[in-house]
């Protein structure tokens, strides 16, 4: 069953709007079949009843307008039309059987979309059999035409039939729609980390290659070469070249909530690959100053958890719980500690954390106890509320061209359409004592068939084919004359009028099919003959406004849903179009973010005190740090040439194990990003084996995409034996 609550705001307000459209617009058939059964009913129920579904289509119609949400009056609807036909045999005042049917048959089946709309589809459907299996008993009494079993039934049928086509066509559109908004963002999403890695891949290159030309020549050379008074002048040149490539250059751009993400993702997953991820950040923007700062306050915490916490389970949830507003929670499972025995003046909590946050106008809150885990709470919110998702521009319609329904739902429509025409069929067949001769309705039939093949045959194309969307209104008008030939005079003949049915559905189709003019023009041709018809065989002033009637307002209600979509349509397509054009100019803006006041700034707090000391023409650099120049300049080339193996921790590890004599090498021939699984375990074997006193040896490799393997690691040890360790793009393990 689908649900009738979609998650696209605008296609939600908009099918509100159509239900208070249709619900105000039954009012006026409503009031004309009323007019004749007004003088037999009780006050007291015009009162409630008829005031009170005049009351409630008002204020649906103002709700949808406002934004209001439409179930409180939809539920009143359904109440008082329900009240209604339960108590219309003891409203009815007159010893006389009524002459027509019940008026409140036409407000049945729009309460029974009210509470599609409002409540579910489920509830929807019931509503609509129960009202129906309602009114053939109502239908039978006196109050109601004292109709037979089998006119009864009929009536049944057409009010089950013609409200569950409206719920199934809303199910159909909401789960369209659903799914065109799934596919938008991700596709969205794929544009936008596309365009990211590309351009922190230029960007990165430029920086590597200062950090190659400058800072790792410096550190090699003072290794070699102390108190070369032309390394001092090298190393101030290297200090000089990160502090202008990491001065911003360029006016910032916001960072989407997307991007904002994807920083998070980044800097925790290097340093804490096992953490699972939550975001709920849609429609949000921030200042770039403010991102970096988080960037750095969470890769902080981070660092602290995978030093200290000892956690298998971490989770990080970034989530905006008011307009423009950031919330970025760090949960581990680890050891945990008491926040209240910390110095307060130890770095990592006070200046990294507290004091970053601070400067930004947010707060950092830490929950943590002994054995029971820690939590970091990160929150900001601008000063004026305004940062927000930014509205979409108009821009006027080229054309009306049908928004694309996914393929899925296109069988599903043809046999819909099927199954109402048969149906129609059915009551006709049921009708057959109505008519003066039974042949011709058979012939229409057939030509109805005809119609509906027609209609329906290469559904893939769009809009149809104009020939055949005009033989269909033709075979229809042809089915409308012969159906109303043998029609009786003086009366209204019920379901022998099945045609009327027949032309609504598929000119509806024919509509939606995008052969907008023809179907009007099909409508008006139907509305014309039939009211000849209805004057020339003496039907009444409501009889011929209802032969009308029908057709012309499920015509009326598609045109507006086909409008809608055509207008979602567009914003969607103008999104996309401006979305591409932005995904540049944001990815190479939000890489600057990323590697000048994230990763720089990292890179200046391991070198920078080095090269420092080095540019100093005065101070003689220690063996000691002459060793830890040589050890930054392995870290550099490893971070430059497997960035997809290395991390902070296992550089760590590979920094001390190479100290010990161990023979370490990377090889990163991959072109994307590791799956996070994959870093995660990579991570963990890594260090396991790094960290082993009988390692002699540690070759790590990233394949090219599209190995089985996705990274190898091979050991071997002192005694001669090896380990080989294969990772699949799951991060799942095979030893060899």
């Amino acid at each position: 069953m689908v649900n009738l609550k979609p998650k696209t705001s605008q296609l939600s307000a908009w099918v509100d709007r159509g239900v208070a459209l249709f619900c105000l617009g039954t009012l006026v058939p409503a009031s004309l079949a009323a007019a004749d059964q007004i003088q037999h009913l009780a006050l007291w129920w015009m009162v409630i009843v008829g005031g009170g579904i005049v009351v409630a289509s008002i204020g649906m119609m103002v709700a949808s307008f406002q934004g209001w949400k439409l179930r409180s009056f939809a539920l009143v609807y359904v109440t008082v039309v329900t009240f209604g036909l339960i108590t219309w045999p003891a409203a009815w005042q007159s010893d006389q059987v009524a002459s027509s049917s019940p008026w409140l048959w036409m407000c049945l089946g729009v309460a029974a979309i009210c509470l599609a709309v409002t409540t579910g589809t489920g509830w929807g459907f019931a509503y609509s059999i129960a009202s129906g299996l309602l009114f053939a008993a109502v239908r039978m009494t006196p109050s109601g035409q004292s109709a037979s079993l089998l006119g009864a039934f009929q009536d049944m049928i057409n009010l089950v039939m013609n409200a569950s086509v409206v719920i199934v066509a809303l199910g159909v559109v909401s789960t369209a729609f659903k799914e065109l908004d799934e596919a938008e963002a991700a596709t969205r999403k794929e544009a936008t980390d596309a365009a990211i890695e590309e351009a922190l891949l230029e960007e990165r290159h430029r920086l590597d290659g200062i950090v190659h030309d400058e800072v790792m020549t410096t550190l090699v050379a003072a290794a070699h070469t102390p108190g070369d008074v032309h390394v001092a002048q090298q190393a101030q040149r290297a200090v000089d070249r990160l502090a202008q490539a990491e001065a911003p250059t360029e006016t910032r751009l916001p960072v989407t909530g997307d991007q904002l993400t994807w920083l998070v993702t980044d800097v925790v997953s290097a340093l804490v690959p096992q953490t699972k991820f939550v975001s709920q950040l849609e429609g949000l923007a921030v200042p770039q100053q403010v991102a970096s700062t988080l960037g750095m306050v969470v890769r902080e915490v981070a660092l602290n958890v995978a030093k200290h916490s000892k956690a298998d389970e971490v989770e990080v949830a970034l989530t905006s719980p008011d307009k423009g507003a950031i919330c970025i929670s760090i949960a581990d499972n680890g050891v945990g500690f008491d926040p209240e025995l910390v110095p307060k003046r130890r770095l990592g909590l006070q200046v990294s954390v507290g004091y970053r946050m601070w400067a930004i106008g947010g707060t950092a809150e830490i929950h943590s106890q002994p054995g029971q885990g820690t939590v970091v709470v990160l929150a900001w919110k601008p000063e004026n509320s305004t940062v927000g998702e930014a509205e979409l521009p108009k821009r006027r319609r080229a054309g009306r061209v049908l928004a694309d329904i996914p393929d899925l739902s296109r069988p599903l429509l043809v046999r819909l359409v099927w199954v109402l025409v048969g149906l129609q069929f059915l009551l006709g067949w049921t009708s057959l004592d109505q008519v003066t001769t039974v042949w011709p309705v058979f012939v229409a039939q057939a030509l109805a068939v005809a119609a509906t093949w027609l209609t329906l045959r290469r559904t893939s194309d769009n809009p149809m084919r104009l020939p055949d969307a005009i033989l269909v209104v033709v075979l229809l008008v042809a089915v409308t004359l012969i159906v109303q030939a043998v029609l009786p005079n003086g009366h209204w003949p019920g379901y022998a009028t099945w045609h009327s049915g027949v032309v609504m559905v598929l000119l509806v189709t024919v509509l939606v099919r995008g052969q907008e003019r023809i179907a009007w023009t099909g409508v008006g041709l139907y509305a014309v003959i039939s009211a000849v018809w209805a004057i020339t065989h003496e039907m009444t002033v409501a009889d011929t406004l209802r032969v009308g009637f029908t057709p012309f307002s499920w015509m009326l209600v598609a045109q507006l849903l086909q409008s809608w979509l055509i207008d979602l349509a567009d914003r969607m397509n103008a999104s996309r179009r401006s979305s591409a054009a932005a995904n540049k100019a944001i990815a190479q803006s939000f890489s600057k973010l990323v590697l000048r006041d994230v990763w720089l700034t990292q890179l200046r707090a391991q070198v920078g005190p080095l090269l420092n000391r080095i540019a100093d023409t005065d101070y003689e650099l220690s063996d000691e740090e002459r060793a830890a120049c040589l050890a930054q300049e392995s870290r550099l080339r490893d971070a430059m040439r497997a960035g997809n193996l290395v991390t902070e921790l296992t550089s760590d590890a590979i920094e001390v194990a190479r100290g010990r004599g161990v023979d370490v090498r990377l090889v990163d021939s991959r072109g994307t990003r590791l799956p996070e699984d994959v870093r995660a375990a990579l991570t963990q074997h890594l260090g396991r084996l790094l960290t082993d006193s009988s390692t002699k040896r540690v070759v790590a490799r990233a394949a090219p995409e599209g190995y089985e393997d996705v990274v190898t690691v091979l050991a071997v040890r002192d005694d001669g034996s090896s380990e080989l360790i294969g990772l699949d793009a799951s991060g799942r393990v095979s030893t060899r």
